[in-house]
C-alpha cells in the first residue's frame, strides 16, 4: 500500500473521488488550514469536517447594561446656529449617545438613548462571530469599544471639520480567558479614554460539533498559546476522554513521541469524526488490513505492485464511475442518519445554552 506524509502527495496521486475532490475546493477557502497528519485523518483522506465552521470560531455575546460620564470631545459648529436644533439639523446642548462593540472586523452597535450623559439599557443584547483569520495564533482575543454620539440630519452630510468629531470615547477589555473556558461570564466596567465608564455582561459560546471520544481536534488560533511549544500549534488531537467541558487528548510531541493534554472544550474545533457508515466499511476492510499488515502481505504487495498499477489504469475509468456511486450512497446514508439525530433531538429535547 502507497503511503503519503502530506495530504498534498495523496491529492496528487490522483485517487480521489468526486465528493473528496469538491471538500478540496471548500478546504481553499478555510481560513485556518492546520496540519494534516496520515495517522488521524480517515483513511488517508482530507480532514472531512474541517469547515464545518464555515470560519467561525465561536460568539461573543454582550448585554450592555449602562454607561456614565459620557461627555462630547469636540463641538458641533452647527450648534451655533439659531434654531438649528429645534430644527433637527444639529444637536443641542445634551447628547444622545450609542454603543459600537468590535471584535477583529466584526462590529455591532446599540440603539441610541436620547438626551443624557448616564444612559442605560434594559434589553440590549447582541452576538458578535469571532472569524477564523482575523487573530494570529496565540494572539489575545480583545472587545473593543466605542462610545458614539448620534447625529442630525444635516451632521450626517457633513465632513468632521464642521459637524465634530463624534466619538466619545473608546475602550477594550481583553475576553481570551473567556474564549478558552478560564472565565464563564465576565462582568465589567470598561473604562473610555479621555472620559466615561460603561457596563456590560460578555460571555462566549463556541460553533460547531461538539467534541466527542475518538473525534480528532485542533486548537483554534487564540488557544495556541507560547507554554504549547512542546507540539506543533496547529497539531490534530485525537480526543481520549470528555470530562464536563474539558477534554483529555493525545497529540504527537515535535520528539515524536506521544504526549496528552487536558483542554477545553471552547480551545479546540473537530476536524474529523467517524460515524456510522464509516465503521461498517471499517469493519469489511480490517480482514485485508490484517493480511497487508503482516511481513508477507507487505511482500506481496511489493511484488504485486507493477501489475496491480497497469490494471489500475484499465480499469479507471470504471473504478472512479463506481467511486462516484459509493460516495452518493454513503452521502444519502450520512443524510438520513442526520435526520433521524435531529429528530431524536426534537423529541428528547436538546439542552440550550445559557444565556446572560
Amino acid at each position: 500500500m502507497t503511503s503519503f506524509t502530506t495530504n498534498d502527495e495523496f491529492k496528487s496521486a490522483g485517487a480521489r473521488t468526486f465528493v473528496q475532490k469538491k471538500a478540496d475546493e471548500v478546504e481553499e477557502e478555510q481560513f485556518d488550514r492546520p496540519k494534516w497528519s496520515p495517522e488521524m485523518s480517515y483513511r488517508g483522506q482530507q480532514y472531512r469536517y474541517l469547515t464545518h465552521q464555515s470560519n467561525v470560531m465561536g460568539y461573543v455575546k454582550v448585554k450592555l447594561l449602562s454607561a456614565s460620564n459620557l461627555a462630547r470631545r469636540d463641538w458641533s459648529y452647527l450648534g451655533s446656529v439659531p434654531g438649528a436644533s429645534k430644527l433637527g439639523l444639529a444637536k443641542g446642548a445634551e447628547i444622545s449617545p450609542y454603543m459600537e462593540f468590535e471584535v477583529g472586523r466584526a462590529k455591532k452597535a446599540s440603539s441610541v438613548v436620547a438626551n443624557t450623559s448616564n444612559p442605560s439599557w434594559k434589553r440590549e443584547s447582541f452576538t458578535i462571530p469571532l472569524r477564523k483569520g482575523t487573530f494570529a495564533d496565540g494572539a489575545n482575543v480583545i472587545l473593543k469599544v466605542r462610545g458614539m454620539e448620534s447625529q442630525a440630519v444635516l451632521e450626517s452630510v457633513l465632513p468632521t471639520a464642521v459637524k465634530g468629531d463624534k466619538s466619545l470615547g473608546n475602550g477594550g477589555v481583553d475576553i481570551t480567558d473567556l474564549c478558552t473556558g478560564t472565565s464563564d461570564i465576565i462582568d465589567t466596567t470598561i473604562h473610555l479614554e479621555p472620559q466615561g465608564e460603561v457596563r456590560c455582561l460578555i460571555g462566549y459560546e463556541p460553533h460547531g460539533i461538539e467534541p466527542a471520544v475518538g473525534d480528532v481536534v485542533v486548537m483554534e488560533a487564540f488557544a495556541r498559546r507560547r507554554e504549547n511549544l512542546i507540539m506543533d500549534k496547529d497539531a490534530p488531537m485525537k480526543v481520549l476522554a470528555v470530562n464536563g467541558n474539558y477534554i483529555h487528548a493525545q497529540y504527537r510531541m515535535i520528539t515524536e513521541r506521544f504526549g496528552a493534554v487536558k483542554i477545553h472544550r471552547n480551545s479546540v474545533f473537530v476536524v474529523e469524526r467517524l460515524n456510522f457508515v464509516d465503521g461498517l466499511w471499517n469493519l469489511a476492510m480490517k480482514p485485508s488490513d490484517i493480511v497487508l499488515g503482516t511481513k508477507a502481505g507487505h511482500k506481496a504487495s511489493k511484488m504485486a505492485k507493477p501489475y496491480v498499477n497497469y490494471v489500475g489504469e484499465l480499469a479507471k475509468p470504471a473504478m472512479f464511475s463506481a467511486q462516484i456511486a459509493i460516495g452518493a450512497v454513503k452521502a444519502s446514508v450520512n443524510a438520513g442518519l442526520s435526520g433521524a439525530s435531529a429528530a431524536g433531538g426534537s423529541i428528547l429535547g436538546t439542552k440550550s445554552p445559557a444565556k446572560l
